[in-house]
Formats: structure tokens, C-alpha cells, sequence
């Protein structure tokens, strides 16, 4: 079975900090892990098949100007996130088990699972994730937080772990016993928050799930890695809103593929957020910092906070889609964590053309934002209107996909479960 192994040293002649991950051979100087006997339910995945993200040392630009470095610990210098896997049942418990030859520590592995609506539930750290707790017999016990029939793996490995020449023998999934009871599914509505937005940059950069910054780009930075979308997909999507409404409204519907700005541990949009439990839901430790002076002023790497910012913007989404003339309060909407409603993946002909949302279904329908190329959204109701040629084929048929948000139905997989809109 190919390895992954954890290389440096050669490359940093080539701009890239910290590490590179390679499937490969063993390093020869490294202890070789025992070869283990395929062992009953268990689903070994092939570090081969792995897609690799790998961090380029970039620095964050600071809205007011000045640079700042990626703090230590600022996330795994290299990220391999496995294909998900479908089971023959839903399950809400997992064993996990990785195996490493060279120094042990320095790996953090992260589980999902995929709830019955096809909405991904955000990823769950794995207690103990070093191979020597991970790697008996027996895995880690993991509780997935609602009933999956689709799960997925990904390990990420640190600066540490990169000098060390730390190689991945092997990672190891088994699904335990079946679902106890009905999951109780998405909320009627998504979580929403009021945050103050700053702009990314950083073009030609590397994203934390690996994809390389580009002028153009719609997606956003969130300060935590458990809503981080593997990259090329939307399964963690906000939409970005401005105004209050009326004319002045727009909105942005954009993947979560990058983590920041200040912290990379503040899921403040859950109830049961990793860090900082004693501030309010839905605000960022970064305003709390900025405005009340909470932790002396200091995010969590102990840097001075010197804006508020719980949202970063890529500049398409920024410039093209809200027309943010600078750094603004938005409303975000965290469309993953409510909204049964039937989905639907925005598709493009071209990845770094987003499509257009209006006001109403057809062409003549003033502008009200954009939909990056791969969102996930939840469809409210299907409209007859202006026939549209699109990636899905050609179609009269429209897609409301917000208040007052439509998109043509020829841009968007998926939907077409939804009822059709009430007739104004």
C-alpha cells in the first residue's frame, strides 16, 4: 500500500515552507511500523488516494495595512483529506486507527459524517490523535453528532511532525453498531450572525484546504477548521448579505475554504464552540477582543486584535458579488446548520465565473448578488421564467434560493424537489 510520507528540506529552496507530503516508499532510516492482519469491519483507506493540501508559509494581509505572520500552530503544515465513504447502514459512532512510522507526534485526525437531508455535519476532532493512541487494535471511539450513512477522514500533520521525516503507514475507519434512534434533522433555519467582513488578498497563496488564491476568487475564511470544505466542494456555505434590505441588499453565497481571520479554534456560530465558551453565541473572540478588550485584547496566539473581523472575504466575493467599496459589517447566514429544504450545487461553465442571482426569475430581474461554482444552497421553491443554456442543459425554470435571491435552474444541480413558488 502506497505511504505518505513527510518530506522537507529540498523543497524549501522552492518557496515552501514546513513540509510536502509525497506518496512513497519508506524512508530507510525510519522504524517500520508492523504489518497488521486485515482485521474484521474495519476500512482501510489508501494514503495514495488521499487529496494533499500543503501550506506555502503565506502571510495574511492585515486590513489596515500592515502583514501579519501565520501564528505557530497556525494548523498543519500539510492536510490529506480521504474520499467519503458510503456505509451499508447509518451509524453514529466510528473506530478510528492510524498508523506512523517515525516520531509519533504531531498528527491531528478529524472525522465527518454526511446527515440523511445531504448536508455535511462539520468535522469532529479525534481525542488522542497521536498514533500511539490511535494505532491499537481497537481505534479511538468517536461520536458523530447525528446519525451518517457517509463518513470521511482526514489527517492533518504538523511542522513537527515534518522535521521528524514522520511517515503515514496507514488510516482505518470502522463503523460500530447501528444509529440509535431518528436523528432529529436540520432546524427550520440556519444559524445567522452580524460580523464585521475583511478582504483576504493573499493571491497566489495557498488556502488551508490547498487551493491557490486568484483575483477573481468567491469564497470565505472562517476562524475555525471544523466548517473547512474540502477543496473544489461547497459543503460548508455562507451566504454574505449586506443592508438591511430594499435596494442596498446584496448577497453572496461562497464556500468556506480557508480558516481565519485571528483564530483558527472559534466555531462561534455553535452552541458547543471549541474555545471561548463564556462569550455570547455568534460572536467572534476577535470583536470581543477588539471591542471589550476580552483576553487582553489578544486573539488566541497572543497577538494584539486590531480589528474585529469574524469573516474573511475572497476579493471576487469581496469587490464582484457585495461591492464592499471597504471593510464592512455583513449579516452571515451558516446555510449547513439548518434549512431542510431540497438542495442544490451551483454549477459553472467556468470555475472562476460565478453565476448571477436576482431578484426575480428572468434576465430583466435586477442583479442582487453572485453564487460561486460549487455552493451548496437550499432550494425554497421553483419559478416558471426566461429560458437560460447552462452546465445542467437548457431550462425555463428558476430557482429561489433566498428571499428575493433566484438563480436560473440551468446553473444548478439538484433542486428539483422543491415545490413551485407561490404565484405573486
Amino acid at each position: 500500500m502506497p505511504r505518505i510520507r513527510l518530506r522537507t528540506g529540498a523543497l524549501a529552496a522552492a518557496g515552501l515552507l514546513g513540509a510536502v507530503l509525497l506518496p512513497a516508499a519508506p524512508l530507510a532510516a525510519a522504524p517500520q511500523a508492523p504489518a497488521r492482519p486485515p482485521a474484521q469491519g474495519w476500512i482501510e483507506e489508501d494514503p495514495g488516494s488521499a487529496d494533499l493540501r500543503l501550506d506555502t508559509g503565506a502571510r495574511r494581509e492585515s486590513p489596515l495595512g500592515a502583514s501579519l505572520e501565520r501564528g505557530p500552530g497556525d494548523g498543519p503544515v500539510a492536510l490529506a483529506t480521504f474520499p467519503a465513504r458510503g456505509l451499508d447502514r447509518a451509524v453514529d459512532e466510528l473506530d478510528v486507527a492510524i498508523g506512523v512510522s517515525g516520531p509519533a507526534e504531531g498528527f491531528a485526525v478529524e472525522v465527518r459524517g454526511e446527515r440523511a437531508e445531504g448536508v455535511w455535519g462539520e468535522w469532529v476532532p479525534v481525542a488522542g490523535s497521536s498514533p500511539g493512541a490511535v494505532a491499537e487494535e481497537q481505534g479511538v471511539r468517536v461520536r458523530l453528532p447525528h446519525p451518517a450513512d457517509r463518513v470521511q477522514v482526514r489527517v492533518g500533520l504538523s511542522g513537527e511532525a515534518a522535521d521528524g521525516g514522520s511517515v503515514l503507514e496507514e488510516v482505518r475507519l470502522r463503523p460500530v453498531g447501528a444509529a440509535d434512534g431518528a436523528d432529529g434533522g436540520l432546524p427550520g433555519e440556519p444559524f445567522s450572525a452580524r460580523l464585521f467582513a475583511t478582504r483576504i488578498g493573499l493571491v497566489g497563496a495557498t488556502t488551508a484546504n490547498g487551493h491557490t488564491v486568484r483575483a477573481e476568487d468567491h469564497f470565505v475564511a472562517l476562524p475555525s477548521r471544523r466548517a473547512l470544505a474540502p477543496r473544489g466542494t461547497g459543503d460548508y456555505t455562507v451566504r454574505v448579505c449586506t443592508g438591511d434590505g430594499g435596494d442596498g441588499r446584496r448577497c453572496a453565497y461562497a464556500p468556506v475554504w480557508d480558516v481565519g481571520p485571528w483564530n483558527i479554534k472559534d466555531d462561534h456560530w455553535n452552541t458547543d464552540r471549541e474555545m471561548w465558551r463564556d462569550l455570547p453565541h455568534g460572536t467572534p473572540q476577535a470583536q470581543s477582543a477588539y471591542d471589550d478588550g476580552y483576553n487582553g485584547g489578544r486573539d488566541g496566539f497572543g497577538r494584539k486584535v486590531l480589528n474585529p473581523a469574524g469573516i474573511d472575504l475572497a476579493d471576487g466575493t469581496f469587490r464582484d458579488a457585495l461591492e464592499l467599496p471597504t471593510n464592512a459589517w455583513v449579516r452571515v447566514d451558516y446555510l449547513w446548520t439548518g434549512d431542510p429544504r431540497p438542495r442544490a450545487r451551483i454549477a459553472v461553465a467556468d470555475r472562476g465565473d460565478p453565476v448571477v442571482v436576482r431578484s426575480g426569475p428572468g434576465l430583466d430581474h435586477p442583479e442582487t448578488g453572485m453564487a460561486a461554482d460549487g455552493a451548496r444552497v437550499a432550494v425554497e421553491c421553483r419559478a416558471a421564467g426566461d429560458r437560460v443554456d447552462g452546465p445542467a442543459g437548457a431550462a425555463a425554470e428558476w430557482l429561489r434560493i433566498g428571499e428575493g435571491d433566484f438563480i436560473p435552474a440551468a446553473f444548478a444541480e439538484g433542486g428539483g424537489a422543491a415545490p413551485e413558488c407561490a404565484l405573486p
